[in-house]
């Protein structure tokens, strides 16, 4: 019985995504840099920034700098989430970009059935994302990108589950004019994590967990006022789920901006909001610029908020 729950505990864990997280990947759907997020987790038509292969791979090297990239996710319940990442331009008209998301949770303690603390339980679940974008005009792109997934819950000797698979994106970005930009991202086409549980439970065997495939349109505006941008995304799932982004940026100056965003989706028969917020502050370090963003992350089910801290720096 507890390696029955322990599986079920920690390989369906949920954070802040909407009602993909109980599937399979589901810290692989959350999103990526506190730009975005504090946006409503919007991206897919949002080029120049480390993070922005992640929303679309057709965005990877939109940008002159090579910029390396890393965020670390505070999360209520000893959970977290870390990425490092590393994207450049690739002339003429390519990009690339490469980088590494894990995703887990502090040790916990497993009890046996009279009560008893029996071992400590580690949980880890990792991505290696490589990108690659090619341009095949000012305003035309497109991109790929291969992930390797591999997820581990280490509970000691008599329960040890790994996990391992390999998925990938294929995204288009169009740029209308200085002022629009669309995207479309195709995401985790073949995802999935492959386990074989014969050493855990009686009858195991080999299992299979998909990733649901997710379909997300997006589009990316500047207004005429130069300090306020927009951005809005819409997502559908194989697990016919059905949500929208929303977000605004608003900028003081040249190195400070101000952001927020909603995000809205279907939560059994009703539709459920969910609030972003966030702000961003460029500065040199060196010769070098920098991006610092923070992002707050509502309570969704009321397991608590979360705060998300990035950093890029442009070289």
């Amino acid at each position: 019985m507890k390696k029955i729950l322990l599986f079920i505990l920690f390989s369906g864990i949920t954070l802040w995504a909407n009602n993909n997280a109980r599937y399979a990947g589901s810290y692989t759907r959350l999103g990526l840099g506190a730009r975005s997020i504090a946006m409503g987790n919007t991206g897919v038509a949002m080029p120049g920034s480390g993070y922005a292969f992640y929303y679309n791979p057709a965005l990877s090297g939109k940008h002159e700098d090579k910029i390396f990239s890393n965020a670390y996710t505070f999360m209520s319940l000893d959970r977290h989430m870390y990425f490092v990442g590393y994207s450049m331009r690739v002339p003429p008209g390519a990009g690339f970009s490469i980088g590494w998301l894990n995703s887990g949770a502090g040790s916990f303690t497993s009890y046996n059935s009279i009560g008893q603390g029996d071992s400590k339980i580690d949980h880890s679940a990792n991505a290696i994302y490589g990108s690659f974008s090619r341009q095949f005009s000012d305003r035309f792109s497109i991109g790929v990108t291969i992930k390797v997934l591999f997820e581990s819950i280490d509970g000691g000797s008599d329960f040890d589950y790994s996990s391992y698979g390999v998925g990938g994106d294929f995204g288009v970005f169009y740029k209308v004019d200085d002022n629009l930009s669309l995207g479309a991202v195709y995401k985790d086409f073949g995802s999935k994590l492959k386990a074989n549980t014969e050493k855990i439970f009686e009858r195991g065997g080999t299992t299979i967990d998909n990733f649901p495939r997710l379909l997300r349109v997006g589009a990316f505006y500047k207004t005429p006022y130069e300090w306020l941008n927009l951005a809005y995304d819409f997502e559908i799932s194989s697990k016919d789920e059905h949500t929208h982004h929303f977000g605004i940026e608003a900028k003081h100056g040249r190195n400070l901006a101000f952001r927020t965003g909603i995000t809205n989706f279907r939560e059994e028969i009703e539709r459920t909001n969910q609030f972003f917020a966030g702000l961003g502050f460029d500065f040199k370090l060196y010769t070098y610029v920098s991006h610092l963003d923070y992002a707050f992350i509502s309570s969704k089910v009321d397991e608590g908020e979360s705060h998300l801290f990035s950093w890029e720096i442009h070289f």
